[in-house]
């Protein structure tokens, strides 16, 4: 059901067997205990409709993320996930664009489809199903069998036809970032290297006139893949817009870190499906402009004061990447 003020509740959510996840991203930690947040009830009395959906909410435990809160909720009508927005994040972020998103991805059938969804508020609410067995386990599925099957779900989603709302162009992301940090005096030695990124870059320059864009994820990370029991499920959607397919794929191969073997074959099963695989050179490009926008991401938020000990290595090793890529390509 969608509501005129951008809410959307629907009757059941698709049975998964959700996966325990380990993120390449930094993280935080989710080793709370069970608890009931105030933020929680808060969210709760304020959005009735949650009560329709999962009843009175019992228990609580963290899970981990960055640009949100996230929840493994015990309520009187089951086990959900609750994601409650991060107010320094909340400003990056359309959520009405990614609601809209996410919708037509769930309708293609790669998105885990919402129980719950308030694109004003940022929250939503997917339902948590175990199945038999142990949970599917991405540390416990076979690399070559996830990029295949990762492969498959970027080529189903940009093979779609669906336009997303947003465009996500490597080089405009880029040079706003770079704006935005051009004050930021803790970040300027740690930014060395990367203006050659904000640069035409070879024969293969990614995200230039004329390119084909396509419903893109955004952040295929393992973070935001979900292995069901006869499918890999991509979630989180905040990011997507229509792209250069090259973007989806340059990130799931840097972020899997996929070996050379790894990524012929998702790029194989990406091309089972019909789309076009972009050319090596143009491929090559996007990896490094993609690392480049991990590594000003990661000191836009120690600009923002956010903890250092966690965004600084991470902003290091992207940027090491990208150069060492823009390397190879010279």
């Amino acid at each position: 059901m969608i509501w005129g003020d951008g809410t959307f509740v629907m009757a059941s959510g698709q049975l998964l067997c959700f996966a325990r996840l380990f993120l390449l991203v930094p993280q935080l930690s989710s080793d709370a205990p069970d608890t009931i947040l105030p933020d929680i009830l808060e969210a709760f009395e304020r959005h009735q409709a949650l009560h329709r959906v999962c009843g009175a909410p019992l228990a609580a435990r963290p899970q981990p993320g960055l640009t949100n809160r996230v929840f493994r909720l015990e309520a009187e009508k089951g086990t959900f996930f609750l994601r409650l927005p991060r107010l320094e994040a909340a400003g990056n972020i359309d959520r009405k664009a990614e609601a809209r998103n996410l919708m037509l991805a769930a309708a293609t059938g790669i998105a885990v489809p919402p129980v719950f969804c308030d694109a004003e508020a940022g929250i939503l609410v997917t339902r948590a199903v175990k199945v038999s067995g142990s949970p599917a386990d991405l540390s416990e599925q076979s690399s070559y069998s996830l990029a295949r099957a990762l492969g498959e779900a970027l080529g189903q989603l940009h093979g779609s036809g669906v336009t997303f709302e947003g465009l996500l162009d490597p080089d405009s992301v880029l040079q706003a970032q770079w704006q935005g940090l051009r004050d930021a005096v803790r970040c300027r030695e740690e930014m060395t290297g990367l203006e050659i990124v904000l640069q035409p870059i070879g024969a293969g320059t990614a995200g230039g006139a004329g390119r084909m864009l396509v419903p893109s994820h955004g952040d295929p990370s393992p973070g935001n893949c979900l292995m069901s029991c006869d499918q890999l499920w991509l979630i989180d959607w905040e990011f997507s817009g229509m792209s250069d397919p090259a973007w989806d794929l340059a990130y799931a191969v840097l972020e899997h870190e996929m070996s050379a073997d790894e990524e012929k074959v998702f790029l194989q099963a990406y091309a089972a499906t019909g789309a076009a695989v972009p050319e090596a050179d143009r491929l090559g490009v996007m990896k490094a402009k993609c690392d480049a926008v991990s590594a000003l991401w990661a000191l836009e938020q120690v600009a923002a004061g956010r903890d250092e000990d966690v965004f600084l290595p991470f902003a290091r090793q992207r940027r090491g990447r990208a150069l060492r890529q823009l390397a190879r390509l010279s």
